[in-house]
């Protein structure tokens, strides 16, 4: 899991060796997600979709309510990473969220055209060599822990295109009116979520 500072770690710690017994022992693999984004984390939560189940049957992964995976950049890296679509056809959102409280839109933008993905195909967010096609981002300061989110839904949520860059809370309340619409519109429509922690350092 992750915390939002340092200093709950050792009262977290103990009260959850308090509820173990002491028969066993309570490992400490906590992260720091400072503010803001442990605040954008509970907007993601509360835009209307369930968390991808997905971390239930991937033994590679943490668990229902945990980061999907880790990943590790340094300083003038390029950011790019690959995951799999849902188990129905589906159109994908994802969106990065730094440490400014900003958002950036990976997908869909005006070099990654919005489109259906096939049932559990696999996809990469960003690029990898400067031949790739879509969003070249280079990791840069500043660096810390931040979050990417992968938003799946059967329906598009909306037309045209975000700003690539906006603000976190007004993007998260836009999404939360835009499901709830396609919710009322589509007693069928389906969607989830799921997160990656992105930690960035100097090089």
């Amino acid at each position: 899991g992750h915390l939002p500072e340092t200093g709950l770690r050792a009262p977290v710690l103990a009260a959850l060796q308090a509820q173990m017994g002491a028969d066993i022992q309570v490992s400490d693999q906590m992260k720091i997600l400072p503010r803001p984004q442990c605040g954008a984390l509970a907007g993601i939560s509360n835009v209307g979709l369930p968390q991808s189940t997905d971390q239930i049957t991937n033994p590679l992964l943490l668990g229902a309510d945990a980061q999907a995976r880790v990943l590790s950049y340094s300083g003038g890296e390029k950011l790019f990473f690959d995951l799999t679509a849902p188990d129905y056809p589906a159109y994908l959102y994802v969106d990065y969220f730094d440490a400014a409280g900003e958002v950036i839109h990976l997908s869909p933008n005006a070099s990654v055209p919005l489109q259906m993905a096939r049932a559990k195909s696999a996809l990469r967010v960003g690029t990898k060599s400067p031949d790739d096609p879509g969003l070249h981002i280079t990791v840069g300061p500043p660096y810390g822990q931040e979050i990417a989110v992968a938003f799946a839904a059967s329906s598009p949520l909306y037309e045209g295109l975000r700003p690539l860059s906006e603000a976190a809370p007004a993007y998260l309340e836009f999404l939360r009116e835009k499901i709830a619409q396609a919710r009322a519109q589509d007693t069928d429509f389906k969607g989830e979520w799921v997160y990656f922690l992105i930690e960035t350092q100097p090089k």
